[in-house]
């Protein structure tokens, strides 16, 4: 099967560079797929799960907002973060989701509430690729 080269980059580091046959990303207007000889594209990515085929096999990726750009032989992905389902540690997500609610529950200032609020979505993205983890193990 054909495959394309996959960068995910943050500020931090490069967090995957290896061939995919398809990465489904989160955009700005709905679902992107991107498989090998895609049309050369840019959007704007949204916080939210990022899934690649590879060899066969579905891995998931939970993302902050950022860009893609799709060229020839190879996409880049520009995120704000990048943590591979492999990382995810459940205790550490379900600690931060209950700081992040009781939080929003002690009226907040503006910015409290951002943080807050930018901390619950990251925290039931992560629980959400976690559970689709559990999953495919089961199967």
């Amino acid at each position: 099967m054909k495959t394309f080269l996959l960068e995910i980059i943050t500020p931090s580091k490069v967090s995957f560079s290896e061939e995919v046959e398809m990465v489904t990303v989160p955009s700005k207007n709905g679902l992107l797929g991107i498989l090998p000889n895609h049309v050369p594209l840019m959007a704007n990515l949204t916080e939210g799960e990022l899934k690649i085929r590879k060899k066969g096999e579905d891995y998931f990726v939970a993302i902050g907002g950022g860009y893609l750009e799709v060229k020839t032989e190879k996409v880049q992905i520009l995120v704000t973060r990048a943590v591979r389902e492999d990382e995810l540690n459940e205790k550490t997500i379900l600690k931060a989701k209950k700081e992040a609610e009781e939080a929003l529950l002690r009226k907040p200032t503006a910015e409290e509430f951002r943080t807050a609020s930018a901390l619950l979505r990251s925290s039931l993205i992560d629980l959400k690729i976690l559970s689709k983890r559990k999953r495919f193990k089961q199967q």
